[in-house]
Parts: structure tokens; sequence; C-alpha cells
């Protein structure tokens, strides 16, 4: 979403790895005259190879292409400006056993994904006697049709979307508290049908909000409050307050709580559970999802080495009104609405150091603790990693010619769902090593990279993968990488942008 007029003039990134993937990236900016300019981007990927390299008869990575094409308008006057554009993707994914195919998913248990997206947006605003003074009018238009199948389970999806906000902007009496205030109103016409399970519905949902800001030497403030009025759910309050205080130069202190709500779309949320032959049990009482979140954070910076360094930790918790809960427990997929027992905590500290110049050192950690009542037990979510690690070392020559990255990410374990046809409770410690290596001319860069270096493995991620049509087949049960080491290479080049 780059702005045209500060784009280059051309831009290709081209890719391709060892495990059959290559992919074609272009950019283009093209400023036409003091006040329009238009961008336009272009993307094309295709996955070639069938692999299968543990041996379970079924392809480790799907199958398939994908287009997108977006093409983005700026306009910028003396008492107005637009932005508008059009955004178009589509993809077809093949997976399943190795010899299945689009045409004929009886040549074994295919799986199918095939995703049509248009969008049309604009954003307009006009301006008032000062700068902080504007009205804007925000619209975006989506049509988005998604459907597949696993193995004999079909799945639909169509979403038909329109968006209109708008947004006033103003101050009072000083630019230290600036106030903006608006209305909204959504329309969704969503079809999603699951087997033989159909939620279609149409929303409307009109809104209005107010903010206000106040910006000090020290303290900045952010209110804000909005209602929302939905004709099949009725009325949603959704206050929030943000604020941030520098205690010095070097440290700032943050705090922040709100509600946040949605409707969910639970069935085409979760396709993926279709990897099996559990049967599906539906909560046909359709409630909004509705959450608190408080917390804050603390950055701290300061010298080492005579060079900058910084510390941040952050600590948040979000719990629930009402969640609506995917329960895996004992072969089943039942869904549940589950009334001020959800809930998660978030735990992240990062330091980042440059002992030397150009060299930037990082390490985080990160605790999540995130619960529900599962098999009616209040217990975690399966496949979240209590547990994460990261070290990062980034280092650019002093003539900018070279970068050289690496990243090691360390997962903990994770609880897994309750299973007859499996007694893994856990999944296993893993790490993830990462590197890449730019070399620059003046116009072009090249890189080569590798993921998984380690080349650590899932092994069986498939349960009895001889018999997908079986009750116990579960392809639901991949908590790691699946395939070994990747590495792949790249070419990106550019045309700077003409300066008349």
């Amino acid at each position: 979403m780059r702005k045209p007029n500060i784009w280059i003039g051309f831009f290709v990134n081209a890719y391709q790895n060892r495990l059959g993937r290559s992919e074609l990236n272009l950019l283009s900016g093209i400023e036409i005259s003091e006040k329009w300019s238009t961008g336009i981007f272009g993307f094309v990927t295709s996955q070639w190879n069938s692999l299968d390299e543990n041996d379970d008869g079924f392809r480790d990575v799907p199958i398939g292409e994908g287009y997108a094409l977006h093409n983005r308008w700026d306009f910028e006057g003396d008492k107005m400006e637009a932005k508008f554009g059009v955004n178009a993707h589509l993809n077809e994914k093949l997976g399943g056993q190795i010899g299945t195919t689009i045409d004929d998913p009886s040549l074994g248990y295919g799986v199918l994904l095939q995703n049509e997206h248009i969008d049309i947006y604009s954003k307009t605003g006009f301006f008032g006697k000062s700068p902080s003074q504007s009205l804007g009018i925000v619209s975006n238009w989506k049509l988005q049709k998604l459907n597949g199948y696993f193995g004999n389970r079909n799945f639909y999806g169509l979403e038909k979307r329109g968006y209109l906000n708008l947004i006033y902007d103003d101050y009072i009496k000083t630019l230290d508290h600036k106030v903006k205030m608006g209305l909204s109103y959504t329309y969704i016409d969503i079809t999603q049908v699951v087997d033989s399970i159909d939620l279609s519905r149409i929303e409307n949902i009109p809104g209005v909000f107010g903010e206000y800001t106040f910006m000090g030497q020290r303290l900045t403030t952010v209110l804000g409050l909005r209602y929302d009025y939905h004709f099949l759910y009725g009325q949603q309050f959704v206050p929030r307050a943000h604020l941030k205080y520098k205690v010095s130069p070097l440290t700032d202190l943050r705090l922040t709580t709100g509600k946040g709500w949605r409707v969910p779309n639970y069935l085409l949320d979760n396709v993926s559970l279709l990897a099996n032959s559990f049967t599906w049990i539906p909560d046909p009482n359709i409630l909004p999802e509705v959450s608190w979140n408080a917390g804050g954070s603390v950055f701290q910076e300061f010298s080492i080495f005579d060079n900058d360094a910084s510390i941040t930790i952050d600590y948040y918790r979000t719990w629930f009104e009402n969640q609506l809960v995917v329960d895996r427990e004992n072969d089943l997929i039942q869904f549940q609405n589950q009334e001020n027992e959800s809930f998660s905590n978030s735990l992240q500290a990062e330091l980042s150091i440059e002992p030397i110049d150009n060299f930037i050192f990082r390490v985080a950690y990160k605790y999540l603790d995130v619960k529900a009542r599962y098999g009616g037990v209040l217990q975690n979510k399966v496949m979240i990693p209590k547990h994460r690690g990261f070290m990062n070392a980034a280092y650019q020559t002093k003539n900018k010619r070279w970068d050289f990255d690496v990243t090691l990410s360390i997962f903990g374990k994770a609880r897994l769902a309750e299973s007859f046809n499996s007694n893994k409770a856990f999944s296993e410690v893993f790490p993830k090593l990462n590197t890449q290596i730019t070399y620059r001319t003046k116009k072009m860069e090249f890189y080569l990279g590798g993921e998984n270096l380690t080349n650590y493995k899932q092994e069986n991620p498939i349960v009895d993968p001889q018999n997908p049509f079986g009750s116990s087949f579960d392809a639901t049960r991949a908590w790691g990488p699946i395939i070994g080491y990747n590495l792949y290479f790249g070419i990106r080049f550019a045309i700077a942008k003409s300066k008349e």
C-alpha cells in the first residue's frame, strides 16, 4: 500500500526455492502531474512441484497458482485529497494425496481451495481553515468467494460487503486538544455452507463514534467511545483509552484498555478442520464475541558499547464476556458459546543492542497463557505454545553492499486435543533457524537464504494416512514443520523514478 508518488519508477522481485515455489512481484509508480499519481502492483506465484518427503502419500505443500493486481490512484489538491483503487486476487491450491487432480476428485483424497477476491476502496478528504480541520469519507466494497473440498466433504463461502465511514477532525482552542467524530455503516451478506450446515445471514450495522486526543509535553491521552447497532444482535458500546507518558527522554510508559466485539464466521474460519472424519456440532445460536483488553508496556533506551540499545516489556490480558470456542476434544468438532470463562495473558520482553556499528542483536521471550473450557475442563487452547524464544543478528557492511541476517526461534510445548486415535498429549519443543545474505549493486540486489536449517521435521503429522476415508484419519494435528530445510534465492531490480 505504498503511496504512488514516493514509489520508484519500476521494481521487480523474482524468487525461487528448492521446494518448487516461483514468485514474481512488480511495482511501478507514475506521477502523472503535480496532483495526480498512480501505482500498479502485480504478483504471480506458482507451486509446481508435488512433494512427499515423508513418504506418507500426501503432498507436503499444496500445488497451485496465485495472481494479484492492485491499482491505486492519488490526488492531492489544495483543498482536498483523494485516494482510490481496486485490489483483486485469485488463487487455487490443491493438496491431499499425490495423484489427485482438480478435475477428478475420485482419484483419492484431494483437498481443494479456490479463492476469488475483489475490492474497490476510496478515501476522500476535504480540508478546513486549518490543517487539523478536515472531513473525510472512507468507503470499501468487497466481493469474495471461497469454495473447495476435503475428500468428500465440501464447503462454500460468498461474502458481499459494503463499508462507509464519515470522519470529522478538528481541535479545541489549541492543537493539543484534538477531536474526531463520525458515522459508519456496514452491510454484510455472507453465505457459509459446510457439508449440510448452512449459517448464512445478512447484517446491517450503523454506528457512531467520537475520540478525544490530548498531546502534552510528556503525556499523550486518547479516549474513544463507539456505539454500534446490529440489526440482528442489538447494540454494542465500545470504549477505549490509550495513555503514553514520557517518564524521561529515554523512558516511555504506555497503558491501554478497551473493548472489542465481532460476529464470528466460525464455519469458514475453521474449514481446515474438515481434514478428518469427525462430526461437526455447530451452535445454532450465534452470539457476538465480546472481549475486554487491558495492559501496558515499558520502553527503555540506554547505551552500551557506546551504541544505542533498548529493552521493551509488554503485558496484556484479554477476557471474554462471550466467546465462540472450537472444542476439538475426543474426535469431535464442537462450537460452543462460553460466557465469562475464556481469557488470555500475554507477556513479552525484548532486548536490542548494537555492540558494534551496523551490527544489531535482538533477543526476545514470549509467554502466552490462553485458556477456555475444552472437554468440560478449563484448560489451555490447543496448538499454542506457552513459551517462545527468539534471537536475531543482523549486520550491514559499511559500504551497504552486504546484508547478513540470522534468526533462531524456539517453540515450546503446546497442548494437543485429546483423541482416541493418538496418545500424544503435547507437541515437542523445536527450533527454527533462518538466514539470508543480500548483495547490492547500484540497480540490483541478489539474495540467498535458508529456512528451517536445523532440518527439524514432525514425524507422522497425519494419523492413519493409509485410510483417508476411515474413522481414524486426522490431518489436523500438524504442530511443526512437515518438510525439512528450504533454500531460496532471488533478484531485485529497480529503476529510479524520473526527476522530470
